[in-house]
């Protein structure tokens, strides 16, 4: 028999009916900590009796008091502008924008006040005094006599000096209205007790059931009850917590048994011992990631309800089983996760509508409007051009029901000539960003490009920033045009979001027109707006409706408050999670909150009321699965430890059991098999089929193969497949800074430029030459990049003074001359395979610059990073097919490079002149040309032995590349993963 069993049973035998009538329970009351175990004592009392008869007043803790108290609880915007009402009027230079960011932690702690019922009076005059020795105590410096207060710090010690008097003005407005917030009723209740209770015949009767953590508020009224006899504690206790005097699941338990009133002789009855002697079996699994726990919470209900001798027509009833969410926002995801044939379920949750797909797209307009960037005209006036970042823009465009409204739509880009054809205009949007590398957009510019549609009209328009009706009306207009997609996706749910966002907003807009006398001349800008929104959106759910009795319960850990259950599943048995991160929002310091004349709950007892609620729900389980998760990261913040819980049942409660409690420890693991001792997997290769040699062949035949893809497959050749054979390629995006990869590209531009201009044709470079080219290539590579400020500029001043230094080192060379500039090589070179075949293979190459300097030609490659080269005394013959390593790649680029050329090259050498080849390294620019190291015999070999050794070497590395028995295999050096595209694919990172 479970708790509220009993205690239906017990309330029933008390109140028995009389001859000739039903059970009477007119004064009789019944309060519960939730409205969910209301409903299911009700049910239980029902069961009792076969006739109908009047049931008592059963009620929640919170419905009994603000009842009892005789007021109405006020929501919470309108109580935050109660109260900017009462500092208006103790401070007319309170500013309403600042007000905001630290209202709603006062609010907690007046309740926190009252429902502990502290006296105010002491508390704050407390806590003045403190912060006036704070002030003293501040460290002054070296010199100063006395210490000149800020505006910020004045206004800082300004608000702990005013929270007496705002304390009782917000009471004393409240009261006039009929109104209060949840711990002002409480204290209201509890310090005028008799009148409201004990002297009111209609409470005849009150029993308190299943109650833990009392509040001293609600210990006052439940003791003054008590002393007269009305009332009766119905305790939900097990000895394993109470005796434990270490264990915190019984601190506050402890204190009332030693409380003649709250915990009497005839109470010790209630003592129960299922925790230790109820046969149960407890079930520890861990799993990567928050999100998956709620997969295997839907995999292990589907086994016991296959397992169960209920399931199927005619049988016995399904046990109660209840899936715990201590992470509250996993509902969604659970809901997901469960079989399609459970359709018998009680949640006693709400939606949240910060879960809503709805609320994902006001919450990125917001951001968006907040992130806007305010631009200076060109023509140097002083007016700025509000700019909304591409980021956010995308953001929106790619949100479901933007897309599904484009659809729905029908809306196409327009050709711009007869050969185009129309794309979806979003996906045009997008396209054209990527291409002119937006970074910031006008709305303008949007409009221009979404055809001037309503919906995009209504999305991208620059918010007024102090004027919340105008924002609310827009918001309206979203509203409105949504309705379409809402209807055609016939979701139910979104549907209920949509109308509860709507009804929001009328509150929000009721309220903000109300209080309009209020803010005058401190108006609500766009953040405060959005922090009241945002706590109307945090207090909003969509109640589910279904059967209390189904065999099924969803709740989160509060919602389980004297409920009891044959099977239990807890997910996020995290430390950090249950019980939740030791943090609490308030202004009151902690060393004040636990001073004996005012004892404010502390984090230690939170979680002592978390202890209980878990170990009370396992006291008459009969299968308990904890699902944490294995990851540190899985939470953030540290949380990805097993709660203390855990380590407390596996050494504290199974060895108390006696052999009655079993306890398991699987671990679920996802993926592939991991070999390696470093934990990696070292046997995953690609083979060459036929359809892969072919493609090989193509390739090599028409695209041909360059020195960056021949490094790319000696360094590791399946990192090659992936790019070259079977295309992936990383998704382009916008880069609102520049790379390392984009900051050469600018420069080899740059540098293109001057040779073409000037050089090729035997003029003179000037250094302002050099400035000028820099910005006209800046605007042309960079497109749509930001370079008056931030990173950009950085890097822009950077570009300028290498580019200056070279053009210095140049001007050194006299007889300098440019014959080539960003020229592009290609030769074809038969390659024969063991099987008699001969493949023709392309061998091509880009070169930046070839230049002739000092009787002889050398070959240029720029490199923006640093430049280091193996030793020339190396093996070239042996080791440059089979070396890996970024001075190995350059090497392999300067020899291709001058093969190439020698190869041909002649028009550029009529004169035989000899060839070297090397780096400029704008990293190292005082230290000249880094020349190419690469001699097949000696530093005097002729131009043919050179091309002759370079093509063995080459046939030989595509002899590899085309054996059809060497697979494509992953490195093992882990080096080489650093900064490769494919790491995240075959497991490195």
């Amino acid at each position: 028999m479970n708790f509220l069993q009993q205690t239906a049973r017990s309330v029933f035998d008390k109140h028995p009916k009389q001859a000739g009538q039903s059970a009477r329970f007119d004064h009789v009351w019944v309060i519960l900590p939730t409205r969910r175990a209301v409903s299911v004592f009700l049910d239980e009392l029902g069961k009792l009796s076969g006739e109908p008869f009047l049931a008592p007043h059963a009620m929640a803790i919170d419905d009994f008091v603000t009842e009892a108290a005789g007021v109405q609880l006020i929501d919470q915007v309108g109580l935050l502008f109660e109260l900017f009402e009462v500092f208006r009027v103790i401070d007319p230079q309170v500013e309403f924008e600042q007000f905001i960011g630290w209202a709603s932690v006062l609010l907690i702690d007046f309740d926190r006040i009252d429902q502990y019922l502290v006296k105010a009076d002491f508390l704050f005059d407390y806590l003045t005094e403190a912060k006036t020795l704070e002030r003293w105590q501040l460290e002054l410096p070296p010199g100063s006599r006395s210490l000149t207060p800020t505006p910020a710090m004045s206004r800082y010690f300004k608000l702990f000096e005013n929270l007496k008097t705002a304390y009782h003005a917000l009471h004393e407005r409240l009261t006039g209205q009929g109104l209060a917030y949840r711990g002002m009723a409480y204290r209201l209740l509890a310090e005028q007790v008799r009148e409201k209770i004990l002297d009111n015949p209609a409470y005849e009767k009150v029993y308190f059931v299943g109650f833990n953590a009392l509040s001293k508020a609600e210990s006052q009224i439940m003791e003054s009850l008590l002393r007269a006899n009305k009332a009766e504690m119905i305790w939900d206790i097990d000895r394993y917590y109470l005796d434990d005097k270490k264990q915190e699941a019984g601190l506050f338990l402890r204190r009332y048994t030693e409380n003649g009133y709250l915990f009497t002789r005839e109470n010790r009855a209630q003592i129960g011992t299922n925790l230790t002697t109820l046969p149960k079996h407890i079930r520890v699994v861990g799993v990567p990631n928050a999100s998956m726990q709620t997969k295997v919470a839907g995999q292990i209900y589907k086994e016991w309800r296959q397992t169960s001798e209920g399931d199927g027509p005619g049988g016995l009833p399904q046990p109660k089983t209840a899936i715990i969410l201590a992470d509250e926002s996993l509902l969604v995801p659970m809901l997901y996760a469960l079989d399609e044939s459970v359709t018998d379920l009680n949640i006693t949750m709400g939606l949240s509508l910060r879960d809503s797909l709805l609320f994902t797209l006001v919450d990125t307009l917001f951001e968006m409007q907040r992130t806007v960037h305010e631009f200076r005209t060109r023509d140097g006036r002083d007016l700025r051009i509000p700019k909304f970042h591409y980021r956010h823009v995308v953001k929106v465009l790619n949100h479901p029901f933007v897309q599904h409204y484009a659809r729905l739509n029908n809306l196409m880009s327009a050709p711009e000539s007869a050969e185009e054809q129309p794309r979806p205009l979003l996906l045009h949007i997008q396209e054209q960003i990527l291409t002119r590398q937006w970074v910031y957009l006008t709305e303008g510019e949007l409009r221009q490009l979404g055809h001037n549609d309503r919906l995009l009209k209504t999305l991208f328009w620059r918010w007024p920033t102090d004027q919340p009706t105008e924002i609310i009306g827009n918001l309206y207009r979203l509203i409105d045009l949504l309705r379409a997609v809402y209807s055609d996706t016939q979701d139910a749910v979104e549907i209920e979001y949509l109308y509860v966002f709507y009804t929001l907003l009328q509150q929000l807009e009721t309220t903000i027109e109300q209080q309009a006398q209020i803010v005058n001349g401190t108006p609500i800008t766009l953040r405060s707006l959005r922090q009241f929104l945002y706590e109307l959106v945090r207090q909003t759910s969509i109640p589910f409706t279904s059967e209390g009795d189904s065999p099924l319960q969803v709740m989160g850990m509060l919602e389980t408050r004297a409920l009891d259950f044959e099977r239990v599943i807890i997910l996020s048995v995290n430390e950090g999670v249950l019980p939740q991160a030791r943090k609490q929002s308030s202004l009151i310091p902690l060393d004040i909150s636990i001073d004996k004349q005012i004892q404010l709950p502390t984090y230690r007892d939170q979680e002592s009321v978390t202890a209980y609620h878990f170990y009370r729900l396992l006291q008459r389980a009969r299968e308990v699965v904890l699902i944490h998760t294995t990851s540190p990261d899985a939470y953030g913040n540290g949380k990805g430890e097993p709660s203390r819980f855990i380590r407390q049942i596996e050494h504290e409660l199974v060895p108390r059991s006696a052999g009655a409690i079993t306890l398991s420890t699987p671990l679920v693991r996802f993926g592939r098999e991991r070999t390696g001792q470093d934990g990696l997997m070292h046997n995953w290769e690609v083979a060459k089929s036929p359809e892969v040699m072919e493609k090989l062949r193509t390739n090599l035949a028409t695209r041909g193969i360059y020195p960056t893809a021949l490094n790319q497959f000696i360094n590791c050749s399946l990192s090659f497949y992936f790019s070259r054979v079977a295309g992936i390629a990383e998704e382009e995006e916008v880069e609102e800074k520049m790379g390392a990869a984009e900051f050469g590209d600018w420069l080899h531009k740059t540098l293109e430029n001057l040779d073409k201009k000037y050089r090729m044709d035997g003029r003179a470079v000037s250094l302002q030459m050099v400035k000028d080219e820099l910005e006209e290539t800046f605007k042309e590579v960079m497109k749509g990049r930001v370079m008056e400020s931030g990173i950009n500029l950085l890097l822009y001043d950077v570009a300028q003074r290498l580019m200056l230094d070279f053009q210095e080192r140049q001007a050194q060379l006299t007889d300098l001359k440019v014959i080539g500039t960003e020229d592009r090589y290609i030769v074809e070179l038969n390659v024969p395979l063991e099987t008699g075949e001969v493949v023709p293979v392309r061998i091509g190459g880009k070169i930046d610059r070839i230049e002739q300097v000092e009787g002889q030609i050398r070959i240029i490659d720029y490199k923006t990073g640093k430049v280091e080269l193996p030793s020339q005394s190396a093996d070239m013959a042996t080791m440059l097919p089979l070396e890996t390593g970024s001075k190995w790649d350059k090497a392999r680029q300067l020899w291709l490079y001058k093969y190439l050329f020698l190869k041909q090259g002649k028009r550029k050498n009529p004169h035989d002149l000899p060839v070297t080849a090397g780096f400029y390294s704008f990293r190292d620019i005082n230290g000249g040309l880094k020349e190419n190291p690469v001699w097949f015999s000696s530093n005097t070999e002729s131009p043919d032995e050179f091309i002759r050794a370079s093509e063995e070497t080459l046939r030989t590395l595509l002899r590899r590349l085309l054996d059809p028995g060497e697979p494509f295999r992953k490195t093992e050096k882990l080096e080489t993963c650093t900064y490769c595209d494919f790491r995240r694919i075959c497991g490195r990172e």
